[in-house]
């Protein structure tokens, strides 16, 4: 319950002072019908003619401060994490349950305080998180721009408590002509999650509605016959992957396969322990996890989301269990892991032998087929590590792309505007790994 506003209790000092105060004011009110309106209380501030600024009388200074104080005991009093922003990025005002989450995470996740800069917060977030941050920095300065009015972008962190999965929602508020953002944070629940999820399970009818409706993207999924997809069906969940959550680290066991539906995997392979190259894409052709097909439970790299979206997920004993038992699920899982290898030479044969505006554009292809978008958040910073290159020669091929009208970019946004141009631009590397995949997800058993 938000806290009830008092009247302030002046001192005989203070009145003093408000009574000479109001003398002075009397000197600079000029003619009787102004006096007048003065002496009753109908104005609330007077111009003083030494410095030609408007002074604010007590009664109104009250009413404001009462008014501010209302405000701020009106956002402490909601139960979500609320934060205002300035047009520079200054965090002005922040709310109680704001402020409980940075005391409870010790200011990680962009826990920003009054008075500190989110933009700042953005550049110094770590390595794991540093994606999502140029994101949510990106996201902020289209609203501050007025160019977007509501921007929602996902984030993971990881603090002294745990692992947070969360949402940031940003919308603009303009006034007086300067414009703030109102920041305001929704955390994930787990539990509440795997709560729905076990609630789900409980009546077979809606939990098939729901794979149904989750697992209809996923090419290899759906080339498997009835009875074989009917099988898997009670070890399959539905979950929303995050832009920027790690899958798995290289040597880390492989504890859940993943099925995407419209979201998009980037596997990574580290060297010296924290510089890392894309080596594949896997999205609704395939699936995350295939090693385990082969017979290796641990990852040999990172698989990073990049593009939020769904997916069906497994155990990966179920899995195994399931691979083991059904030919049919044998064949399919070992077509696409041929076809995702053929893409991981392919990528890096592409990486040594042509130039980066070609592989830029092969990834730009290959990134809208599988996010079924043809607008994405991407960095050129991002874009040199995924694609192995300095970011000066990202910037370059990608202004030699935007010179050609093939696409448009800006704050951390790629937009696609021309598919059949964008294509003829790209490399052989392209259309052969494209066909490798569509046969793979394709195929009859």
């Amino acid at each position: 319950m938000s806290p009830e506003l008092q009247p302030v209790a002046l001192s005989p000092s203070d009145l003093q002072a408000e009574a000479a105060f109001k003398d002075w004011v009397r000197q600079l009110v000029k003619g009787a019908a102004e006096l007048q309106a003065f002496e009753a209380g109908q104005i609330d501030a007077v111009m003083d003619p030494a410095t030609g600024k408007a002074i604010l009388l007590p009664e109104a200074r009250a009413a404001l401060q009462g008014s501010s104080r209302l405000v701020l005991s009106a956002l402490d009093a909601l139960p979500g994490e609320v934060c205002v922003v300035d047009s520079t990025g200054r965090v002005i005002i922040t709310n109680r349950a704001w402020r409980a989450f940075i005391l409870a995470r010790a200011g990680a996740g962009l826990g920003v305080r009054e008075g500190a800069n989110f933009f700042e917060a953005c550049q110094e977030a770590g390595a794991s998180e540093r994606m999502q941050a140029e994101a949510i920095a990106a996201g902020l300065r289209s609203v501050l721009s007025g160019e977007l009015k509501l921007f929602r972008g996902d984030y993971v962190c990881h603090s002294p408590g745990g692992r947070y999965a969360f949402t940031l929602n940003i919308v603009g508020i303009a006034g007086d002509g300067l414009v703030h953002a109102v920041v305001t944070r929704e955390t994930v629940s787990k539990r509440k999650r795997a709560g729905a999820l076990r609630s789900s399970r409980r009546t077979n009818a809606s939990r098939l509605a729901a794979v149904m409706q989750a697992d209809t993207t996923n090419r290899l999924l759906a080339t498997l016959p009835a009875k074989e997809y009917e099988q898997l069906l009670s070890g399959l969940e539905p979950v929303q992957l995050t832009y920027g959550e790690v899958l798995y680290e290289p040597g880390e066991p492989i504890r859940h396969v993943y099925f995407p539906s419209d979201c998009l995997v980037s596997l990574l392979t580290v060297v010296d322990g924290h510089r890392a190259l894309e080596v594949g894409l896997v999205g609704r052709e395939g699936m995350v996890g295939s090693r385990l097909a082969l017979g290796s439970t641990n990852s040999s790299v990172r698989a990073l989301v990049q593009g939020t979206g769904r997916a069906m997920r497994m155990k990966s004993e179920r899995f195994l269990r399931e691979f083991r038992r059904s030919p049919t699920l044998q064949r399919a899982l070992l077509r696409f892991t041929d076809a995702l290898l053929n893409q991981i030479t392919q990528t890096a044969a592409c990486n040594r032998f042509h130039v980066v505006e070609e592989r830029l554009a092969r990834w730009l292809l290959m990134t809208r087929e599988r996010l079924l978008s043809s607008q994405f958040h991407l960095t050129h910073e991002f874009l040199a590590d995924m694609l192995g290159v300095r970011r000066v020669g990202v910037t370059a091929a990608a202004v030699e792309l935007r010179r050609r009208k093939l696409i448009r970019y800006g704050r951390g946004v790629i937009t696609i505007l021309d598919q059949p141009g964008l294509e003829a631009a790209a490399c052989s590397c392209y259309r052969h790994v494209q066909v490798m995949s569509l046969e793979a997800a394709t195929q009859t058993a």
